[in-house]
């Protein structure tokens, strides 16, 4: 089968970016430089994630084949968060709140796997609105961004101090879930494909965009480690809605052919199994920062090719 090997590699570097970014890139030597690439530039990555599984996904829905897709997902959702059991699966006591807490952690998902949930949910929320017209579609998208966006400032700098609405809004999964983070860029990559934008747009034209993207989101992140009310880490920055897109088609139009998904898988295996690689290396190294991220990515990158070979058996790990 035929595939776009660009955008393999480009799922290949975002991978590495997201481990740069839980390994805390670059804080051992600057607290602007980590601020700027782990609450600034690394945030590209798991939105440009979304804008590529929404794209495909009107693929799956043309072809009839949502069944099977969510199925998959799912699957892979279950598999990876009992291999995480070991870290989220606890009740103190047998309480309602102790059980609901747990059930709460099950469906938002632990640390990174947040990504899988939000995406079966993005897509099930994109399957909802396809018989709406294309104009409601882009309000939605719009509208439930624009809420994420609003929460994550006002719990982080405190709008509603010593309040329940700044408790809740400073709890990541009030604004970094599967409605306010996922469906957006899910919902513009699906529109994208739909009306084969990619194609139309120059190139020349994406490049000046992303590059004038990234330069806003570097903007954003440098303004918000300033503020001297500001708390807490951002996900829901502004201005991903405009770079994340323009990275998705810059990479969509530089089109390299390729018959094989090996890129793809090691991307997969990579961003699933570095969590757990970065566990390991805290409790038994001193390494933090650049030399916790290189030696993460290289374990995680080694690690890969088995998870790989495991899953040409067992076709449900990745």
């Amino acid at each position: 089968m035929e595939r776009n090997v660009s955008l393999d590699f480009l799922k290949l570097f975002m991978a590495f970016m997201i481990v740069g970014l839980h390994a805390g890139f670059l804080s051992e030597f600057s607290k602007l430089g980590a601020y700027l690439f782990n609450n600034g530039i690394f945030r590209i990555a798991v939105p440009v994630f979304f804008v590529i599984n929404g794209f495909y996904f009107y693929s799956t829905l043309i072809k009839n084949a949502q069944r099977i897709w969510f199925k998959r997902v799912i699957i892979l959702y279950l598999v990876w968060m009992a291999f995480y059991s070991f870290f989220w699966f606890s009740i103190p006591d047998m309480s309602i709140v102790s059980v609901l807490k747990l059930a709460l952690k099950f469906l938002m998902g632990y640390h990174h796997l947040w990504y899988i949930s939000g995406l079966i949910g993005a897509a099930f929320t994109m399957l909802l609105l396809t018989k709406l017209s294309t104009k409601l579609i882009i309000m939605s998208i719009g509208a439930t961004f624009l809420v994420g966006v609003l929460i994550q400032y006002t719990g982080n700098y405190h709008v509603f101090p010593d309040t329940y609405f700044d408790k809740v809004f400073n709890i990541n999964w009030s604004h970094r879930n599967f409605l306010f983070f996922a469906f957006p860029f899910f919902g513009i990559g699906f529109l994208l494909n739909k009306y084969q934008i990619h194609k139309v747009v120059p190139n020349n034209v994406i490049l000046l965009g992303t590059f004038l993207g990234l330069l806003m989101l570097f903007f954003e992140s440098y303004i918000n480690y300033y503020q001297p009310h500001r708390d807490g880490g951002f996900d829901n920055f502004l201005t991903l809605i405009f770079v994340c897109p323009l990275i998705f088609i810059y990479f969509q139009q530089q089109y390299i052919k390729g018959s094989t998904k090996n890129v793809a898988l090691y991307s997969s295996a990579i961003y699933f199994i570095h969590s757990f690689v970065l566990s390991l290396l805290r409790k038994t190294t001193e390494f933090e920062g650049v030399s916790l991220t290189l030696l993460a990515i290289i374990i995680s990158v080694i690690t890969s090719v088995y998870i790989i070979i495991l899953n040409k058996r067992v076709k449900c790990i990745l």
